[in-house]
């Protein structure tokens, strides 16, 4: 038992992790992570998403060129023959390579989803808006958001309002 208890804290003391895709985040002007009010940041290269998005929990390739990673298989090996390796704990093998999550709590799930209209106001996104205490909902748009006072939240059906709001449905 002592042996194992030592084995296991050797590894995880020595091992080399490869560094997780997602931890690479939006800066404000001033070069800190945009947080919102509980710590949650902004990844760059992980697609924004809601809490229901598969585990992955392994490494991938990654090129990272003009804002965006293009990310495929490692070998069976766990070397890349393009890229560098990168962790990721939520993605899925897609036609054009691996995708990998960052995932956001539900606006749903926090009660600020409403009963979509019976027409259609436009044609429904996913997408991730950063809610106050008082239910407001504004679209994250990097570029535009420093920082969000409340929390951020993932909107699986959701329509951007002209004002800046986000209507979710449910």
């Amino acid at each position: 038992m002592e042996l194992t208890t030592l084995l296991t804290t050797l590894l995880t003391t020595f091992a080399i992790y490869s560094p997780d895709l997602c931890d690479d985040v939006y800066l404000d002007p001033s070069g800190a992570p945009i947080t919102d009010a509980v710590g949650q940041t902004l990844s760059r290269y992980c697609e924004w998403a809601g809490p229901d998005v598969p585990v992955w929990a392994d490494d991938i390739c990654c090129t990272i060129r003009d804002g965006e990673a293009q990310c495929t298989l490692t070998r069976r090996d766990g070397d890349c023959d393009v890229g560098e390796p990168k962790y990721c704990e939520y993605g899925e093998e897609t036609a054009a390579g691996v995708v990998c999550y960052q995932p956001f709590p539900s606006m749903c799930d926090h009660g600020w989803c409403i009963a979509p209209p019976p027409v259609p106001k436009a044609e429904l996104a996913a997408l991730v808006a950063c809610c106050t205490s008082g239910g407001a909902c504004q679209l994250v748009v990097i570029g535009t958001t420093d920082q969000c006072q409340g929390e951020l939240l993932a909107c699986e059906h959701g329509v951007s309002n002209g004002d800046g709001t986000v209507d979710c449905f449910e």
